[in-house]
Formats: C-alpha cells, structure tokens, sequence
C-alpha cells in the first residue's frame, strides 16, 4: 500500500483525538524519540498504531512530515503511565520508516535511559536530592529495571563528565540496571536450547548463538556471514542490497527457528525486530569484541544498548559465539562498534543465571510541548 492510500485509509477514522498532542522529544543514549502519556493516546492497537505513524511521519524515507528522523534510531516511541507499587511502566514503539509498521515485540536500552528522566520531570515520580533511584517495568517484555537519575537539588541533571560514543560533548550519568532478563521476550536464556546452533540459509550454513536477555538477538561471525563488510562504511554497506539481503538471510532463518515467524519470506514482516541481528568478531587490544549490529534490515550506525546489553550476558555462556568472540571475558565487556566503544556490564551467577545486565547512559530533554500528526 503506498504511503498516500495508507493515509487517505486512516483519515478521520479515530474518533474524539484532538488535532494535537502533548509530547516530549528526548534523547536516550544514541537514540531519539517522542515520548506520550499513555492516558493521551487511544489504548494499544491499531488506532494507537496509526497516531504513532502520523507522528512520526511515517511511511515515508525522509518522514518529511513527521518528527521521525529517517533511520530506526530516530523513528522510536515510548509511552509511560504510573505502574504499581510506585513503579514506572513504560511501553517502546519501533516505528517503520518506509514502511507503515509498529513493532512492539522487543525493547530499546537507549530510549530506556531516558524514561526514568521523564517519569521524575512529569512528576510521575518525586525526585530525591542527590540521586534518585527509579523502578521501571518493560510492558514489552515485563522485565524489571532500575534506574538511578542524579537529581542534585531535586531537579534532573542534564551536564557532567560522562561521554558517550555516537553523542557529541558530555553528559550526567544514568544508570539502568535489567533485573532477571533471561526469557523476556521468548521465554528462556537459549531459545534454541543450546549455546551454538546451526542455521541453514540460502548462502550455506551459518553457526549461530541466539540469546534471550534484555531482547532476543541472535550472534554470528563476522568472519563467517559477511567478511566484505570490513574496512566498509555503514553507510557504503545499507547501500549494498546483497550485503543485506545475505545478513537478512541470518536473522530471518533465526526468527522461523525461534517461531518468531512462520516462514523465512514472512520474517521481515511478521519478526522484524525478534532476533535482531549481531555479528561479532575479535576485540582489537582496546576493546573485548567487534560488533556490526542491524536494525530493521539494515546496519546500525552504532550499537542498539539492548544489543549490548544481551551480548555481555552472552559472553558469559560457556561455548556461544560471543563468549569465544571476546576471548573468555564476563563482567564488564567492552564492545567496537561503528561509532567508537561501548561498555555493558552482566551479573551472572554461579549456576549461569544472568542475576543482572547494565549499562551507564546520559539522556537529555530536547523539546517539549504539542505535536500536530498530519493526520491520523
């Protein structure tokens, strides 16, 4: 369907929604995106779908007319509302960019960071004096984390010495911290059972790990699935269609065996988040591992954070593709990636329970007010 029928299908449909929303435009990590009230969007489904489209300006690849930001790392929402027991629950949209399609399947560790941030400026939550420490549930995945937003004077920092790869100048810490992360989305640590699995695509047989934790990714050589991607830039390589349809290939492949999708063909469509794909290769003396991460069919201009957040929890699984990748190392695991070096950190226990995985953020308020959709 073309972006101007998909339009002229949902105009006017979603009854009693004002021509404007109140918002927030923030920035998580290396990630933007608009974040909303849950009480002023219509209740999860297709109407809610819609608006977020319209929002974003999507399908479109420029979302001229929207706030989206024409990659996956900019066309992101989050929906917040007061949980229980003084909780957080908040809800991650991935929002298509040339395509009209929401996935909710999964979670972002970037825009994450910047939830708590929100929750204590909207007064959701009463902010502390030096720290304030915030419980968050993922309604995705119903995982629990918490969240730690240095609040001196009880207002949200926003400058500090904290530099991140991909964001220019320096930020206030936060820190968010994935409780019990195993199974999230598919329901066990190994969905496939076992450390290393093998997967049959049409460009031969690939040796894979796939890893339920933070959100389901499933882990291949660079070496072994695109060896020409080395010494290419991510934008050289999203402009290579075989590069991408033999990368697609992988994850696709992973979505069926996991039974994320029901056939190969349909995974884009059906899975296009559930695995997410990561190659990795060996550390270079400064960091543990290389990664080349993908986002909805195309390389990622860094790293997704719950990329990182489940490879650190991979590493620490005896026999996975990671774990031979980084040469042995768990805790604290540091990852090359296209915009520099990122560090995850996991909690493992003796049994090879993942207790806990995190990761150290900054996250800004960009602009705050009303959006106007063209149309919902």
């Amino acid at each position: 369907m073309s972006a101007h029928m998909l339009r002229e299908e949902v105009a006017g449909r979603i009854e009693g929604l004002p021509p404007s929303l109140p918002a927030v435009y923030m920035r998580g990590g290396t990630s933007k995106g608009m974040f909303f009230h849950a009480g002023d969007l219509p209740p999860a489904g297709g109407d809610r779908d819609r608006v977020l489209l319209a929002v974003m300006g999507s399908p479109d690849p420029l979302q001229i007319d929207g706030m989206g930001g024409t990659v996956s790392s900019t066309s992101k929402a989050i929906i917040v509302e007061a949980g229980p027991d003084d909780a957080v629950t908040y809800w991650f949209a991935q929002v298509g960019v040339d395509e009209a399609r929401v996935d909710w399947s999964g979670n972002c560790g970037n825009l994450t960071t910047a939830v708590a941030p929100f929750a204590i400026e909207e007064g959701l939550v009463p902010a502390a004096h030096d720290v304030t420490r915030v419980r968050l549930i993922n309604g995705n995945t119903g995982i629990e984390i918490h969240a730690e937003v240095p609040t001196p004077g009880g207002r949200v920092a926003t400058t500090g010495g904290l530099a991140i790869a991909g964001v220019p100048g320096t930020g206030a810490p936060v820190v968010t911290r994935y409780l019990d992360p195993a199974g999230g989305v598919l329901g066990a640590l190994m969905p496939l059972g076992s450390a290393r699995s093998t997967l049959d695509t049409p460009h031969g047989a690939v040796e894979v790990s796939v890893v339920d934790a933070a959100h389901p990714n499933v882990f291949a050589r660079i070496a072994d699935v695109a060896p020409d991607s080395v010494g290419r830039s991510v934008a050289d390589l999203n402009a290579d269609p075989d590069f991408l349809a033999r990368t697609e290939a992988v994850r696709a492949a992973a979505a069926v065996a996991v039974g994320a999708a029901p056939d190969v063909s349909g995974a884009a469509r059906d899975a296009p988040a559930v695995p997410r794909l990561l190659l990795v290769g060996p550390g270079d003396g400064v960091a543990d591992i290389s990664v080349l991460a993908f986002s909805m069919g195309r390389v990622h201009r860094g790293l997704p954070m719950t990329g990182a957040l489940c490879l650190a929890a991979a590493a620490c699984i005896p026999g996975s593709i990671v774990a031979e990748a980084a040469g042995g190392t768990t805790g604290v695991v540091r990852v090359r990636h296209p915009l520099g070096i990122s560090e995850a950190v996991a909690e493992c226990a003796p049994g090879g329970e993942i207790v806990s995985v995190g990761v150290v953020r900054t996250a800004r308020r960009l602009m705050d007010g009303r959006v106007y959709p063209r149309e919902y």
